[in-house]
């Protein structure tokens, strides 16, 4: 099965969703007027309505105003959308969700990120406890938002499932200072997993001389690298084949090889003390 993606790589105004919204709503009519495209899935990046900036995060909390304008965006171009993440207000607090839209415009659920960057204040979100997938018109995908890159068990959960995801994805605001990480662990996560990952960053600068890295990337079931970007704002068009991953599965079943159950149960520890004469 053939799906086409659009994946946007944009900067952001802090705090400012209103001004983030009308950047978005040009950019897409640019993107669609002057290329010939059809996405059936369109991805946005991180944080994309408020910008990577924790400190604004409890006041731009949104009770459904990013939803219901991603809904309008999903029924114009007749697009399913995952749409980045932004601060969603909920009875356990505030949390950095990540919204997923079908062409119709209805809303079909939210991943709460888990793995919280404390280092740079996001410790004041409350952290999502469940990992998500989603089919949508066949393609299963296994979702995650920036510094859940860095724990590959959540990304295992998605392949021991007993039907397992077509495609990663990884919706972040990266850090330029740590980019190369980025696309190393974007590529490993393809590898290990044996599907497609697309890890879609920020680009842009967030405060003083802090910026996003961009450097956008996907990659396909084998580890190779299907299209990216530099540090500038663009977009990545590509397709994926779930047939390409069905294959790559079965040509190297390195999944099936796996003694998932023998880790942490059968670790030998062995402790050895010199003796001294």
């Amino acid at each position: 099965m053939i799906k086409n993606i659009l994946a946007l790589q944009i900067p952001s105004v802090i705090a400012n969703i209103d001004e983030n919204f009308r950047a978005l709503e040009l950019y897409l009519e640019e993107i669609f007027k002057s290329n010939n495209i059809k996405p059936d899935f369109l991805f946005l990046p991180e944080v994309w309505s408020v910008g990577w900036y924790p400190e604004c995060f409890i006041r731009c909390c949104d009770e459904g105003k990013t939803v219901d304008f991603l809904s309008k965006l999903a029924k114009k171009y007749n697009v399913n959308i995952f749409g980045g993440s932004f601060i969603r207000k909920t009875n356990d607090g505030c949390k950095n969700s990540m919204p997923v839209i079908t062409k119709s415009g209805s809303l079909v659920g939210f991943y709460d990120k888990i793995h919280l960057y404390t280092p740079d204040g996001e410790g004041v979100l409350s952290a999502g406890l469940n990992p998500c997938v989603f089919e949508i018109e066949g393609v299963r995908f296994g979702v995650s938002i920036c510094y859940d890159i860095r724990f590959s068990e959540l990304f295992r959960s998605y392949i021991n499932l007993k039907k397992p995801v077509d495609m990663l994805v990884n919706l972040s605001a990266w850090p330029m200072t740590r980019a190369l990480q980025y696309s190393q662990m974007a590529a490993s996560r393809a590898i290990e997993n044996q599907c497609y990952f697309l890890a879609l960053s920020q680009c842009g600068k967030i405060t003083g001389n802090v910026y996003n890295s961009g450097q956008s990337c996907v990659y396909d079931s084998m580890g190779n690298l299907l299209s990216s970007l530099d540090e500038n704002k663009g977009f990545m068009y590509f397709q994926i084949d779930t047939d390409n991953v069905s294959n790559t599965r079965e040509t190297y079943p390195n999944l099936n090889n796996r003694h998932v159950f023998d880790f942490g149960f059968t670790v030998k520890e062995f402790c050895c003390e010199e003796i001294k004469c």
